[in-house]
């Protein structure tokens, strides 16, 4: 098997997908039913508890969702068609997981030094900057996001150990 055939095989085909995604849809909106009955999703004595729209909502979804499950296991065209090959996959997880290393890192060294490691990683990784390059566009757009937000807006992000080191 040469390389283009192993970038053209099929890793999900079309229904998989579709089915893959309702489901994940349906189970959002179990949860959201389910939240919503716990809040009060009935009519109180001065109108609407506050789970009676999620509540409603949820019931939409959840409707939509075994619609779209239903599609996809009887349309023989969705499910015969590729939905994404290897290829394919191949420039989503390299958007991917940085994103998810982004979310991760966000979480111990706060929102701007993941922010910095993200821009700048993008930067030199997929647009083939400089490492000077790369790290100058991203600490300046963290040093204008930081200006804007905490200083102006006085809006708290995520923060980590740098920024208790200085104060903030």
């Amino acid at each position: 098997m040469d390389s283009n055939q192993k970038e053209d095989r099929v890793l999900v085909k079309h229904g998989v997908a579709e089915f893959a995604c309702a489901l994940a849809f349906m189970i959002a909106g179990g949860l959201l039913i389910w939240d919503s009955y716990h809040r009060g999703a009935g009519w109180g004595s001065a109108g609407p508890k506050s789970g009676y729209f999620p509540f409603r909502i949820g019931i939409i979804m959840c409707i939509a969702a075994a619609v779209v499950m239903f599609n996809a296991t009887r349309s023989r065209a969705i499910n015969a068609s590729s939905f994404v090959t290897r290829g394919e996959l191949k420039p989503v997880l390299q958007v991917l997981a940085p994103i998810l290393g982004f979310v991760a890192i966000a979480q111990f060294l706060g929102m701007y030094i993941a922010a910095l490691a993200l821009i700048a990683g993008f930067m030199r990784v997929l647009g083939k900057y400089s490492w000077l390059k790369s790290l100058a566009v991203g600490l300046s757009v963290v040093a204008v996001v930081f200006w804007l937000f905490e200083i102006q807006f006085m809006v708290p992000l995520i923060k980590g150990p740098l920024e208790a080191a200085f104060g903030y």
